[in-house]
């Protein structure tokens, strides 16, 4: 099997009118934002590497990147694993993330999260940097589910994403910060309960790492039948 072997996509279910707008968004602001992505994520910059410490990977892991932007996450991994895909929605990102990256790693591939492209256990580690606090509630649930199909068993998925931090004042100065460029439904990402999106998607929550004073978080799971 090749990391590009293709499952067929499920045609029959109807996308809800909020799927609808986030998909239509999402390739109208990827487009424009492609090219300067990279300047705007310059405080994340610090955190790529750190989510591939926490993860810690073998050397010979096969590693997917969902929603892989401009590639900066999967870069990271290639730097120390053997192979690595990147998958994204958008193909402005991937022209992008393409430019950057050393053959022939990391792989990058136009691919839809919800529908990924590839037979069950496929992976070693998943990853999904800055990306479900865009995403719908029933998308974030399509995405982890098929995050944990793809991955092996006893494999690692790790999130990386915003946060809030516990102190209060300092919670209400990120959140209302964020919200300044952040739209959306980032207000209903970060204020709800990951345990239980993680739960139904058949993960549970095995490392928890804060970073930048709490505004952003990594989290690594496993299969809970998977110990």
């Amino acid at each position: 099997m090749t990391a590009t072997t293709r499952r067929p996509p499920d045609r029959t279910r109807r996308l809800s009118d909020e799927e609808h707008a986030y998909y239509r968004l999402s390739r109208r602001v990827y487009a424009l934002f492609a090219p300067v992505c990279d300047l705007a994520a310059l405080p994340m910059r610090s955190l790529r590497d750190v989510v591939v410490d926490l993860v810690s990977p073998a050397k010979d892991s096969r590693v997917l990147d969902v929603a892989t932007g401009t590639g900066s996450q999967a870069a990271a991994f290639a730097r120390r694993c053997r192979e690595v895909v990147g998958v994204d929605l958008s193909p402005a990102m991937l022209r992008v993330a393409a430019k950057k990256r050393g053959a022939p790693n990391p792989r990058l591939i136009e691919a839809d999260a919800t529908e990924l492209p590839f037979e069950d256990a496929s992976f070693d580690v998943s990853c999904i940097s800055f990306a479900l606090h865009e995403m719908p509630m029933t998308i974030r649930d399509a995405v982890l589910r098929e995050m944990a199909r793809v991955t092996k068993a006893g494999g690692a998925i790790a999130i990386v994403d915003y946060a809030l931090p516990e102190h209060p004042v300092r919670r209400w100065l990120v959140y209302h910060f964020v919200k300044l460029y952040e739209r959306g439904v980032y207000a209903d990402f970060v204020h709800s309960d990951l345990d239980a999106l993680l739960a139904r998607a058949g993960l549970e929550r095995r490392a928890d790492k804060r970073l930048l004073s709490g505004a952003a978080r990594i989290v690594v799971a496993r299969g809970r039948d998977r110990r």
